[in-house]
């Protein structure tokens, strides 16, 4: 089960999920299951909206340039 909280707020909006497993579906990747256990201690993870919170919180980068 997913869960997911959101706070709408006059600061902004303020997020914390966490899933059963991970973030990929890939068996090989190192983010496959390394939620598992904090969702099963019921703790969460930070989402980030704002550019500068993704920035702040990002473990790689990818950048996708169209075909001309």
């Amino acid at each position: 089960v997913f869960r997911m909280v959101i706070a709408l707020g006059p600061d902004g909006v303020r997020g914390q999920n966490i899933l059963p497993g991970g973030q990929s579906g890939n068996p090989d990747s190192a983010h496959f299951n390394d939620q598992a256990r904090l969702w099963l201690a019921n703790e969460t993870m930070p989402m980030r909206y704002l550019p500068e919170e993704v920035a702040e919180g990002a473990v790689s980068r990818q950048r996708f340039v169209p075909f001309p």
